[in-house]
């Protein structure tokens, strides 16, 4: 006991303790803090990543169902190709469909795309596939009409209005390239 009636345990040194006590658990907090968003910004990587495949599946699924359309509608497909003017309507209409399916998958790409969930080399490959049988004698002709009443989305129409406007149309070079959509 001191001289003034108080106790004292050593307050400046119990104080200096406590405070640096209080700095060292402030920087291990922040330290925490660091390791938290690091271990966050790797969990969203590879959670990207992981949506990114799922993504780039189902358009490959998507894309393989619509060749199997294709290949059960060939005669239908070709002929709509080369002069869908003088089809009769069913046949008109199942390889309408065809396009249909195609431009709608590229609609879906283009938007993946701008989300980072689809690569740039997998929207090139749908997008060339897509212009190149639309800008066909008969595919540009139903582009046309297509284009006109605004059937597909801005997304679509810019982007291929944009490849259509480099290229002489038709084309009828797509068809020496794939000569099984010849007549």
């Amino acid at each position: 006991i001191h001289p003034d009636n108080t106790y004292s345990f050593g307050s400046s040194n119990w104080s200096d303790s406590m405070e640096t006590l209080s700095v060292w658990g402030e920087f291990l907090g922040g330290v925490g803090v660091l390791l938290s968003l690091i271990f966050l910004g790797i969990q969203t990587r590879a959670s990207n990543r992981l949506a990114l495949a799922a993504s780039q599946r189902e358009q490959r699924h998507i894309w393989q169902e619509m060749m199997f359309y294709i290949g059960a509608n060939t005669s239908e497909y070709r002929e709509f190709l080369n002069n869908f003017d003088e089809m009769d309507p069913d046949r008109q209409t199942k390889a309408a469909m065809i396009l249909f399916a195609m431009g709608n998958q590229l609609d879906t790409l283009l938007k993946l795309n701008a989300e980072g969930l689809e690569t740039d080399d997998n929207l090139r490959y749908v997008m060339d596939a897509f212009v190149g049988h639309i800008s066909t004698p008969g595919g540009y002709k139903f582009w046309q009409k297509m284009s006109a009443i605004d059937l597909y989305g801005d997304n679509v129409l810019d982007a291929v209005n944009a490849k259509l406007a480099t290229m002489d149309l038709p084309n009828e070079d797509f068809m020496s390239h794939m000569p099984w959509l010849r007549m």
